[in-house]
């Protein structure tokens, strides 16, 4: 059994915010965080603290890839749909 005093901090799994980004914002780049997120505690209890690292760092990645590509997608959507609007209310002054 290790000491663990020598072992480093558990890294965050962010496995929350993958759930969150996969039901909410987009499932593809979700799914691909869900899956760096169950692995970060595999690496870190087999001793891969480099491995758990980079897996929680792909898991970060990609869920904020999901909320960004899903926030990109809100506001093109509410853009063209303001046009669309306000282009419906200036023509129904005439």
């Amino acid at each position: 059994m290790e000491n663990n005093q020598n072992m480093p901090p558990k890294p965050n799994n962010y496995m929350v915010l993958a759930i969150l980004s996969t039901i909410f914002c987009c499932i593809a780049t979700g799914i691909a965080s869900i899956i760096y997120a169950s692995k970060v505690n595999e690496h870190y209890a087999r001793g891969e603290y480099a491995e758990a690292e980079s897996a929680s760092k792909n898991a970060k990645m990609w869920a904020l890839i999901g909320l960004g590509a899903a926030a990109l997608i809100w506001i093109v959507y509410f853009a063209i749909f303001g046009f669309a609007l306000l282009g419906g209310l200036a023509n129904a002054n005439y």
